[in-house]
């Protein structure tokens, strides 16, 4: 056992926020000393911490700029699918940059599979980054082995979320349509920024608002496009979903298939399995 941390004193060791911290325990990332009848203080084990920090430090990838180039070229293509000019200033403008976050997001997870399975394990998969007019629910598409490639023993869907989620959530479809089923489903959290499209169109829009008026007030803070942190955070087959109409803070509109966090398999025993499924 190691150091008994108070709520606080955990808050700052595990390096998180108050709401992330939360919902990671609530999920069961890592747990606290047990409560009187669920109530009273927190307090926490430092060595319990330390664990989940090095699991979820060995799960954690690194994605580049030509990582999100990539992702970048996926979203906007599907931006631009079917495009004609009457979506012009309709509401299909007015969410460009949410569906662009979006879809670079999912895009991102995968890749982040992609490469922790080669720098981790000398795994080597391909993922489907094509433009398909129908819906294509595997996104490993081959396994590369010793120079031969082959198609993957099962189905794999990747799916992604923001840092701060802990469920893995599904659509009632994409698991009672057997053909839009996975399964397997790999969880990550792309750690990427709401300023990421700022971040590298930054030379562009300096140079387009360099003479206006509020520039000085600004121009020093506009960030720098850095590497993304993205945790693939585990794995689970697709039985083990649980059905539900709601989540905490969250009611849906009809039902999900769910999972939290902690449930998935993540440590490096359940990525060999997983693998070995492939």
């Amino acid at each position: 056992m190691g150091n008994r941390l108070s709520k606080k004193e955990a808050l700052e060791y595990a390096g998180l926020d108050n709401k992330s911290f939360m919902n990671y325990l609530g999920a069961g990332e890592f747990c606290c000393f047990e409560r009187v009848n669920g109530r009273g203080r927190y307090y926490f084990d430092s060595d319990v911490l330390d664990k989940w920090k090095e699991l979820r430090n060995s799960n954690t990838v690194m994605l580049t700029k030509d990582d999100y180039a990539l992702c970048l070229d996926f979203a906007l293509a599907q931006h631009f699918r079917n495009y004609v000019m009457s979506d012009f200033g309709t509401g299909r403008q007015r969410e460009f940059g949410q569906k662009i976050t979006n879809w670079i997001k999912g895009q991102l997870g995968e890749v982040a599979v992609k490469k922790l399975f080669k720098n981790k394990y000398n795994f080597n998969i391909e993922l489907d980054f094509e433009i398909h007019d129908d819906i294509v629910p595997q996104d490993i598409i081959k396994v590369i082995k010793n120079g031969k490639s082959r198609d993957p023993k099962i189905g794999v869907g990747i799916k992604s979320s923001k840092p701060k989620n802990v469920y893995l959530v599904l659509g009632e479809n994409e698991i009672n349509i057997v053909e839009r089923r996975s399964d397997v489903y790999v969880y990550c959290r792309p750690d990427i920024p709401d300023d990421h499209l700022l971040r590298v169109t930054k030379e562009a829009i300096i140079n387009i608002v360099k003479n206006q008026p509020h520039f000085s007030r600004y121009h020093e803070h506009i960030p720098d496009f850095a590497d993304i942190h993205c945790e693939v955070v585990g794995w689970c087959k697709y039985e083990e979903l649980r059905q539900v109409d709601k989540i905490p803070g969250q009611d849906f509109d009809g039902t999900r298939f769910v999972i939290e966090s902690g449930k998935l398999k993540r440590k490096d025993e359940d990525w060999k399995e997983l693998i070995s499924l492939l």
